[in-house]
């Protein structure tokens, strides 16, 4: 089995926690890394690896992102898109979105990932992202 991933929050990059076993993948707090690209590759190149070994019955992913720039913006959709081809076939992709209720950006942003995904695509808009 995998190892699960845990990354801790720092002031430019999200905490990421990625339990293999419960095909559970969260991402929170806010995105503006240096280089989007050195941080988040070991996230997917780990997702990829997870899709092709095993085969769960469900997988959720959830978003509570307080800001994020374009770059991560693209990963985050790249991380959707991934997941699309394993939905049906007997497995649930759940996304979970979650947005403070004021930040209209980030219910945006959640809303236009959901206008082109096929995955249950849940928003939750919350007080605060905790």
């Amino acid at each position: 089995m995998m190892e699960d991933i845990f990354i801790k929050e720092a002031p430019t990059t999200p905490e990421v926690k990625f339990f293999f076993q419960k095909g559970h993948l969260e991402i929170k707090g806010v995105s503006i890394p240096e280089d989007t690209e050195e941080f988040y590759l070991p996230i997917l190149e780990a997702l990829e690896e997870y899709l092709k070994m095993y085969s769960p019955k469900e997988i959720t992913v959830v978003f509570k992102l307080i800001y994020v720039n374009t770059s991560t913006s693209a990963v985050l959709g790249k991380i959707i898109k991934m997941l699309e081809p394993i939905e049906g076939e007997e497995r649930i992709v759940n996304i979970h979105w979650y947005y403070e209720m004021e930040d209209e950006d980030m219910k945006d942003l959640g809303e236009d990932f959901n206008s082109f995904s096929k995955l249950n695509f849940e928003m939750f808009p919350c007080e605060e992202i905790i």
